[in-house]
């Protein structure tokens, strides 16, 4: 069940929430400045926003919030951020900041829409979102999340779904049952927040994570400008000069003379035929050093023809 009955003093005292948040005193003048609790993957929390939360003067206006620090050495964040119905609701905009606290967008009413009771999840409003992690430790990576109301929707309502109609839905069946409820927002509510690592997901054998290692260089990613180029040193540069300079290049060996051309070709074949192959390649090694082109080929035929 939606855990909405344990908080039914914060879900049922919308008056004493508008109250209390008009005379709030706010906790900090900048947002880098808010209390950030570590969020890790694989983790639902139930957060109760009420009169002993934080408040902060935000762009839409003064608001109780919850901030997190996002996982950063992680593959994909699929995060899911609800506000959960009951006499009132606290109705969730996300702030999302990289690790400089600079915001890099803010999720509203576009993307956290009501969603009807269904199975274990209550009456909500919903909305999933999905953090980039291609490039674990890019400074722009978004780090952190704030879970905020905006000043305008304290006034308004969201309209539910009644019970009545949702199981006449569920036996397609037509409703003759109560009008749907108006929900009105409230600075109070609780909130859930779902942080699923997407690389940790259950793909069985067709699947491999990578390790992620918390002693990753966070600076500005480096591109380089001449890839798969060997780049050497100055002082090895220096010292391969030198290396080259002084050594000593092998010249390669002269033409054979015919004549000895002729001599171990006539060696080679006479080896082969009396089935000492060892002295036959003894004799080809000792030929080609000494500038015989020839010899490998004779040994070859040689062995052909004996096999005959």
């Amino acid at each position: 069940m939606a855990p909405t009955q344990e908080y039914k003093s914060i879900l049922d005292s919308r008056a004493s929430a508008l109250q209390q948040l008009g005379t709030a005193t706010v906790c900090c003048s900048s947002i880098n400045e808010l209390r950030y609790q570590p969020l890790t993957a694989e983790q639902k929390r139930v957060i109760a926003i009420d009169g002993s939360s934080p408040a902060f003067n935000f762009p839409e206006g003064k608001s109780y919030y919850a901030a997190f620090k996002l996982p950063t050495n992680s593959g994909d964040l699929k995060i899911t951020v609800a506000g959960l119905i009951d006499k009132t609701l606290f109705n969730p905009t996300v702030l999302m900041l990289d690790s400089q606290f600079k915001p890099t967008r803010t999720i509203g009413s576009d993307i956290i829409t009501y969603k009807p009771a269904r199975m274990l999840d209550g009456d909500r409003v919903e909305g999933v979102f999905t953090i980039d992690r291609s490039y674990v430790g890019n400074p722009n990576n978004e780090t952190y999340m704030v879970i905020y109301t905006t000043q305008a929707t304290l006034s308004q309502t969201t309209q539910a779904m009644s019970p009545s109609k949702m199981m006449a839905k569920s036996l397609s069946v037509q409703d003759y049952g109560a009008k749907d409820p108006i929900i009105p927002h409230s600075a109070w509510g609780v909130v859930t927040v779902d942080v699923e690592d997407m690389s940790a997901s259950k793909l069985g054998d067709n699947f491999y994570k990578p390790v992620y290692q918390e002693a990753i260089n966070a600076n500005t990613p480096i591109v380089d400008p001449t890839p798969n180029k060997l780049v050497v040193p100055a002082a090895t540069a220096t010292a391969a000069a030198v290396a080259t300079s002084t050594a000593v290049v092998t010249k390669p060996a002269p033409a054979m003379l015919s004549e000895t051309e002729l001599f171990y070709q006539s060696q080679i074949e006479k080896a082969v035929k009396a089935g000492d192959i060892d002295k036959a390649m003894k004799l080809v090694n000792e030929a080609e050093r000494a500038g015989s082109t020839k010899a490998k080929m004779v040994f070859v035929d040689a062995v052909k023809r004996s096999q005959k």
